[in-house]
């Protein structure tokens, strides 16, 4: 008897008078210590042919046969002697149907085999004869048996070699009886032969599997599956592992065509999934990505032909623009001469018309100039829920009773840099849009909060704003008119009901201190435009200080005027000549300069900004290398932003065309201090 590492543990005495051997010499050794065969390869031979038979018994835990083992042994007077045996093997299995050792038959056939070889066993009749054939029928038995183990061995190792995984199950509850390494990965190293698919693989018994294994043992029908998903636990104490794999169920038939077994093949796909899977994934994001930018991109081309169409229309605006300006500069500063030189009441009413339709005429240049961003701002920090506060009345009688308004002001609202007064006409014009989109009543909500980061519109550079929205439930806007709102004169208000240039003129109020506008509208259910502005560390001033606007006494001090067009230098000089100062004027820069050659006692330059050869910005600059100190009074009717903020236009106070008599006596005095005498005549010298 032996265990299953071939360890000798008993045997009876017939043994040890075969192996002619002691007990105490062989009980606890190895057999192939213990009976060592002679050198040269027949004797190891021999011994590979009896572990290849214990090995068997261990494998299948079935008895094994050798017909004829040629293994010699060691005799007591030393050497070795021949010996043939007929040996059987048969497994003894514990409970749990393991192998717990190996009972172990020899039998000694040496005289026999030695007697078939003998010539004279042919001559001894039909006894010898006997003997003799099943001696040849061993041998043959064993040869086969032999040949069937190498088969059976090339048939485990193609098995077991096989590039997916492969088992074979048996019987209508479908035993494993075998399974391949790959297999037993799959599932975890179980020990499943001789158990069943239920009893082996309890966790796939909800899985479907089960019905599957019948339908086919059933039928004699296979099955094959696709990307089939299957979850196993690879350790009991460890989760379902999930899996994707490709499965074949192929019945195995006896003889007489009956379903018997059913042969498993698959391969593991697992990881072929997920990559498909993650191409199929990464492909999708890439094409949403796709979408994504391709809409954004329409949306700028979009944004772009809307902004360079905008800049056109801008800069054919600022071009009008001035133009007009010093027409009516000319218009209204004769009429004011006008209106102070004629006592006549009838004259004067008529007077008091024309002047009211040039400051009209003046208003609209005014927002075609905010539209082109070519303004002059007064630029500071402003505190917004100080404004907005003080425009509650104001709103409140502009838009009357039966429009409730509401505030959304966020806390610690950041100041910002912006011109006071144009906010609150912004403000002011979008309520007044508010209104008349709600003509039955409603609500108009103003808030504010900070931004910064990706809320904010594409236009806008990175950093921080204060977003300040006017929301009404009115009547909307559709949306083919959405990319058409900011543009001068457009309008969705009946004929005589709106001028079209309340947006237009937001619009480039907003734009010309770097921030934005945008609008969200949608048809019946209300618009909201918000202002985007930007942020502002300073700390805004607590008020204005409001300045007497008292007339002046110019006698004594002289001035220079420049400014390329007649009209409006005439009407400069002769209105600053009847405050009592002495005036010399040129039509040009150059002129000009040499007027400043010739009178060293003038005291303040009065110049226009946009004249041909030499600017007011060159002409400025050239003064002032002669004269650094040198006041000067810009006038224009074409404001150009950009270059106003050039360092040597720093504390030039501009006036915009057309200009009132009190617009630039104001300026005048300011600019020249305690020189000036304040008076309060009657009216202006003749």
């Amino acid at each position: 008897m032996l265990s299953p590492d071939f360890t000798i543990v008993e045997m009876n005495d017939a043994y040890l008078r075969a192996a002619m051997r002691q007990r105490d010499d062989i009980i606890g050794r190895n057999i192939f210590e213990a009976f060592a065969s002679p050198p040269g390869e027949s004797g190891e031979a021999n011994v590979a042919k009896l572990r290849i038979s214990l090995n068997r018994v261990l494998e299948h835990r079935e008895p094994d046969h050798i017909p004829l083992l040629h293994y010699d042994i060691l005799l007591p007077e030393g050497g070795f002697g021949e010996r043939f045996w007929s040996v059987t093997n048969t497994p003894l299995l514990n409970e749990a149907g393991e192998v717990a050792f190996i009972l172990q038959y020899p039998v000694d056939v040496t005289e026999l085999h030695r007697l078939r070889q003998a010539s004279f066993l042919h001559a001894r009749g039909v006894s010898g004869m006997i003997e003799g054939d099943i001696l040849k029928r061993a041998q043959a038995v064993q040869q086969a048996n032999e040949e069937l183990q190498e088969e059976r061995q090339l048939l485990r190792s193609v098995f077991e070699q096989a590039p997916g995984f492969v088992a074979v199950l048996g019987g209508p509850d479908h035993v494993f009886e075998l399974a391949n390494k790959a297999y037993s990965q799959i599932i975890g190293d179980r020990d499943i032969l001789g158990k069943s698919v239920r009893e082996a693989l309890p966790e796939i018994v909800s899985q479907g599997f089960i019905p599957i294994l019948d339908q086919v043992y059933a039928s004699g029908q296979p099955y094959v599956g696709h990307g089939i998903r299957a979850s196993f636990k690879r350790k009991p104490s460890e989760p379902l592992v999930e899996g994707f794999f490709d499965i074949v169920f192929q019945p195995v038939f006896d003889a007489d065509g009956s379903t018997v077994g059913i042969f498993v093949q698959g391969n593991d796909i697992t990881e072929q999934k997920r990559a498909e899977d993650e191409l199929r994934d990464y492909r999708e994001h890439l094409e949403k990505l796709v979408q994504e930018r391709t809409r954004a991109l329409e949306q700028s081309e979009a944004q772009r032909r809307q902004a360079h169409r905008m800049e056109a229309i801008g800069q054919l605006t600022g071009g009008v623009a001035h133009d007009f300006n010093n027409l009516l500069a000319i218009v209204i500063g004769n009429l004011e001469l006008a209106q102070k030189r004629i006592a006549d009441p009838r004259v004067d009413h008529l007077l008091e018309n024309a002047l009211q339709a040039g400051e009209r005429g003046a208003k609209l240049i005014r927002q075609l100039l905010a539209f082109a961003r070519k303004q002059s701002l007064s630029l500071e920090s402003t505190d917004l829920p100080q404004v907005i506060g003080g425009m509650r009345d104001l709103l409140s009688r502009t838009i009357g009773p039966n429009i409730a308004i509401e505030t959304d002001l966020a806390s610690e609202l950041w100041p910002v840099v912006t011109d006071r007064t144009q906010l609150e006409v912004a403000l002011l014009n979008l309520a007044i849009n508010a209104r008349d989109a709600m003509p039955a009543g409603g609500k108009l909500t103003i808030a504010a909060r900070n931004v910064a980061g990706h809320d904010l519109p594409r236009d806008l550079a990175i950093g921080e704003y204060v977003r300040i929205s006017v929301r009404d439930t009115g009547i909307g806007i559709p949306e083919e008119f959405h990319g058409k709102v900011f543009e001068p004169f457009f309008t969705t208000k009946d004929v005589g009901k709106g001028t079209g240039l309340g947006l237009s003129q937001i619009y480039g109020f907003v734009k010309q201190q770097g921030g934005s506008i945008t609008l969200y509208s949608e048809a019946g259910r209300g618009t909201e435009i918000a202002l985007y502005l930007p942020r502002t560390q300073a700390a805004p001033r607590s008020g204005t200080s409001q300045e007497s606007l008292a007339e002046l006494d110019g006698s004594g001090i002289h001035l220079l005027v420049v400014d390329d067009d007649a009209g409006v230098r005439a009407f400069v000089v002769e209105s600053l000549r009847n405050f009592g100062f002495q005036v010399s004027h040129a039509e040009s820069g150059d002129k000009g300069l040499s007027m400043l050659r010739l009178h060293d006692d003038i005291a303040l330059i009065v110049a226009d900004f946009a004249m041909p050869s030499l600017d007011g910005l060159g002409f400025i600059q050239a003064a002032r290398a002669r004269r650094p100190d040198i006041p000067v009074v810009l006038m224009t009717g074409y404001a150009d932003a950009e270059r106003l903020t050039d360092a040597h236009l720093k504390n030039v106070p501009l006036v915009l065309k057309p200009f009132s008599l009190e617009t630039l006596i104001k300026t005048l005095r300011e600019s020249l201090g305690h020189r000036l005498s304040l008076i309060a005549p009657e009216g202006p010298a003749s």
